[in-house]
């Protein structure tokens, strides 16, 4: 390798760090990862902070098979364990450009790439976080050393300025994902799909489950013969008190819990509707999936949601917490109809045009370009 973080084939040598949980920030990791080995002008590293959660083995087999590098730092208390490993990692692989991705990753990243001397750092806002006073002197000062913010949303950024978090440079990319693959065999027809529900998020306090299932039981109570699909892993904690209020609600066989699926595109296809039920959130991934399934995307209406859907128009908000107003919009979707399938195809046509991964990596990529 030669100095100055490039290889000798002149790629710019790239280390991004994230969560090993399987989150959202990781699937744009992996995506933007991947693009950047298959482009030629990066030379990208992918670090893993463990979790309780491992990786799962479909993401680690997808960056072998593109030829990504890619290790893991423990997860250790106190913090400074955790750091001391980033700092080792960067001062060996000696990158022009650090970027750390989510809470509180973008804390122990970059005091670790900036303990290494790491020239270019960059801190990337997945989520709209809620920081307590002393974090927010943490990310504050963290922030006089960062290059550039990247916010997942327009929300997402006004959030990190009001807070006075980010960096003096703050740009807006929005999310994407591999769009094709949802949109792949061509779209169904509502009308050909059952009654199924599905919602594809981790088990998590920010996720909001619990109205999602409450609904379920409104819904039930009415003739809805269809299942709840629940899909992703996270806390154990939070899935236990999921399990418990469905078994309190008697919906015992109507719910369920897929864990971990492989294939969320075949999932997505097969149901009508495709729901976010959250109590924030900085953009909302498995909503622009969804649209390009060709399902109606339903979500709570929060700042980072709304910067991808347009409510009655691609797809439908429902305010946070209310599983009554939730249950009515289900039921409308569910009983199908042309009003209904012409929001499904104008979510679909919008996810094709606005949320792929083509189009994020081009914008990080340009931004990276400026940096290095």
């Amino acid at each position: 390798m030669s100095p100055g973080g490039a290889d000798s084939d002149g790629r710019v040598r790239i280390v991004h760090f994230v969560t090993g949980g399987g989150s959202g920030a990781t699937r744009v990791v992996v995506d933007l990862a991947l693009g950047q080995q298959a482009g030629g002008v990066f030379r990208p590293l992918v670090l893993f902070r463990k979790k309780k959660n491992p990786l799962p083995e479909s993401v680690a087999r997808q960056l072998r098979e593109g030829g990504v590098e890619f290790r893991f730092v423990r997860n250790c208390w106190p913090k400074w364990c955790t750091v001391s490993q980033l700092e080792r990692v960067c001062r060996e692989y000696a990158p022009r450009i650090f970027v750390a991705h989510g809470n509180s990753e973008h804390l122990w990243g970059r005091k670790g790439a900036i303990a290494a001397g790491v020239p270019r750092i960059v801190h990337v806002e997945h989520n709209i976080e809620k920081y307590r006073l002393w974090r927010r002197w943490q990310v504050a000062r963290l922030a006089a050393r960062t290059d550039l913010t990247v916010c997942v949303s327009n929300a997402v950024a006004d959030h990190v300025r009001a807070l006075g978090i980010g960096s003096a440079n703050v740009r807006v990319v929005l999310n994407g994902s591999d769009i094709a693959r949802y949109a792949s065999g061509g779209r169904v027809p509502l009308a050909q799909r059952g009654q199924d529900v599905v919602m594809a998020a981790r088990f998590a306090r920010q996720k909001d489950h619990a109205t999602l299932v409450r609904a379920a039981r409104l819904l039930a109570d009415e003739g809805w013969t269809g299942t709840l699909v629940l899909a992703g892993g996270g806390k154990a904690s939070h899935r236990r008190a999921c399990e418990k209020l469905v078994s309190r609600l008697g919906l015992g066989e109507r719910v369920r819990f897929a864990g971990y699926v492989s294939d969320v595109p075949a999932l997505l296809r097969s149901c009508r509707v495709s729901v976010l039920s959250t109590f924030y959130e900085g953009f909302g991934l498995s909503l622009s999936e969804a649209m390009a399934a060709n399902c109606v995307a339903v979500a709570s209406n929060v700042a980072g949601v709304r910067d991808v859907i347009r409510d009655a128009q691609t797809g439908f908000l429902f305010p946070v917490g209310d599983a009554r107003a939730l249950a009515g919009i289900l039921k409308r979707v569910l009983a199908g109809g042309e009003d209904v399938q012409r929001i499904a195809d104008n979510g679909c046509e919008d996810a094709l045009a606005r949320f792929t991964i083509e189009r994020m990596a081009g914008e990080y990529d340009a931004l990276f370009r400026e940096l290095a």
